[in-house]
């Protein structure tokens, strides 16, 4: 398949792909109920679930886009993150675990049936899914588009030809990039759909020990053949960002809404995004649900904070080390990339090209670790929700359709992977993020936060929150689209992109202020609390599962 790569590059990346699916082979001979494929009989160890949840949160968007990142604003991307981590940990750990924690559910959108009722439930459901299917595309996508775009494919050209045939501009690479999601979807949906969560977590595990392993020997590599260490990488970079007008460190605050990004809007747009994971996505909550109690959960919680500081900072510092072997020693950089269009692809690059043979094949194996540690978790989590929506059937068992659930899941993903190709190569990673699948993150977690804090409102209230927290992420993320639509009716505006930091901020403040404001319209209504909000949860709630 990686014709450019050498025979060891091959051996490492076909003996990982070959080592994933036989692991569900192996765990799939455990899979007995519905309790073990879900939960793992939620007896995992607190350390794994914890690496679990990081590998999935990370993915192959941080493996990529973070070392990217120091191309365009150096260290002061990392920093906001940095600022909002004791925030985020201090409200996840004294709030959103011990609340979820105390239902014994299997789905986290059961909790928004007892809470609102069975549309606001259905609501929660649809939006996970959706941005689950978004998210995992885009994984793949990024993940197709740095293996494509360093290995050089060969591909049939009867193949090429039917691309060509369809109009496609490019249909060589096009051909190259469908070849690579099909491999990487097919081999994540074939172990979790075997394994379920169980293998989910322990894969996880494997594949964050190769994430460490890739860039730690990155840095070790750079350090030894330059005789460089941090301070110079730091130089380095500090003179690219002086000397190119296209980059530039992040300032620390800025109220124009026009500025990309800065150091506080970062922290706080990282602080939203956290919260609203730890509440309101499948992905984390079915993790710390399959622990045996808060105790482990918070335990888990940690480990994966500490995890994720860790990685961040390792993936910021092999992003300077590689930049100073180009830039520092004034080579170019391989296969002719852009530094300024292509960022994320150039640590790719820098392995297969500058590595000895077999590291970079592992570097690649790393990618793939990222991106299916993250699309494993949302396939499953999608089967879990899905099944778990139909447990009315009289089957003792829902095994068997959640293994074909997590099969059509892994289509749907692998098509919204080529679909999300075609959007603006000029917003790149960091930016397309909060435009694409995370402009649903905000109003699913205010749909969480709103049942918790805002015992007042109700289920026609929630639901016009959210509406509206939907409206103003498209509406924010894609101004600068919509603006020519606008100026039809006299209204002009500029044509520069808002900043994409804003957007989650925005979404959820709107959620908030709709639900409570609509929740005068509505009254407060006549159902059930007790146990369902943070003020009544000390009052024994009614855990009967939907």
């Amino acid at each position: 398949m990686l014709l450019a790569l050498a025979w060891q590059d091959h051996a490492v990346i076909v003996a990982y792909l070959a080592g994933m699916i036989a692991f569900g082979v192996y765990l799939s001979r455990r899979q007995s109920s519905d309790d073990e494929y879900f939960l793992a009989g939620r007896q995992m160890p607190w350390f794994a679930v914890g690496m679990s949840v990081i590998a999935s949160l990370l993915s192959s968007l941080t493996y990529l886009s973070e070392p990217g990142e120091v191309w365009k604003s150096g260290v002061t991307h990392i920093f906001g993150k940095m600022l909002a981590i004791p925030f985020e940990m201090v409200i996840v750990w004294v709030f959103c675990i011990p609340f979820m924690m105390r239902f014994r559910y299997t789905s986290a959108y059961e909790y928004l049936e007892h809470r609102f009722g069975p549309a606001t439930r259905k609501l929660g459901v649809s939006l996970f899914i959706t941005m689950v299917v978004l998210w995992m595309g885009f994984v793949v996508l990024l993940s197709a588009k740095a293996l494509a775009r360093v290995s050089d494919l060969s591909i049939p050209q009867a193949v090429v030809s039917v691309f060509e045939a369809a109009g496609i501009s490019d249909p060589a690479a096009s051909a190259q990039l469908l070849l690579v999601i099909v491999t990487v979807g097919i081999v994540a949906t074939s172990y979790t759909m075997l394994g379920g969560l169980r293998a989910v977590i322990w894969t996880d595990v494997v594949q964050v020990v190769l994430l460490i392993g890739g860039g730690l020997f990155t840095i070790g590599y750079v350090a030894s053949t330059t005789g460089t260490w941090l301070p110079d990488w730091y130089q380095a970079t500090s003179r690219h960002l002086t000397s190119t007008e296209a980059t530039h460190s992040l300032p620390l605050f800025s109220f124009d809404p026009f500025v990309r990004a800065t150091v506080v809007t970062v922290a706080f747009n990282m602080c939203i995004w956290h919260v609203c994971t730890h509440v309101g996505n499948q992905m984390t909550v079915q993790r710390y649900f399959s622990t045996s109690d808060m105790k482990s959960a918070r335990r888990s919680f940690v480990t994966g904070s500490l995890f994720g500081v860790g990685i961040n900072l390792m993936l910021v510092v092999v992003g300077l080390a590689v930049l100073y072997y180009y830039v520092g020693q004034e080579l170019a950089i391989d296969r002719g990339l852009d530094s300024k269009k292509e960022q994320s692809l150039i640590f790719p690059t820098f392995a297969v090209s500058r590595l000895p043979a077999g590291c970079g094949g592992a570097i690649l194996a790393a990618l793939l670790a990222a991106a299916m540690s993250s699309i494993d978790s949302g396939i499953n989590s999608i089967a879990t929700v899905l099944t778990t929506e139909q447990r009315a059937s009289p089957e003792n068992s829902h095994v068997g359709k959640a293994k074909s659930i997590t099969l059509i899941a892994g289509l749907l993903i692998t098509i919204a992977a080529y679909g999300l190709s075609f959007l603006p190569d000029k917003w790149g990673v960091v930016d397309a993020m909060p435009r694409t699948f995370n402009a649903i993150t905000a109003p699913l977690g205010g749909l969480f936060l709103v049942g918790m804090f805002m015992p007042r409102v109700g289920e026609k209230a929630v639901i016009a929150g959210v509406i509206a927290g939907i409206a103003t992420s498209i509406g924010l993320g894609y101004f600068e689209q919509l603006a020519p639509l606008l100026a039809v009716f006299g209204w002009s505006f500029s044509d520069r992109s808002l900043s994409f930091t804003w957007i989650m901020p925005c979404s959820l403040t709107v959620t908030f202020i709709v639900s409570y404001c609509t929740s005068f319209l509505e009254g407060p209504g006549k159902r059930h609390r007790d146990g369902l909000t943070w003020q009544t949860r000390n009052v024994k709630p009614n855990q009967k599962s939907c």
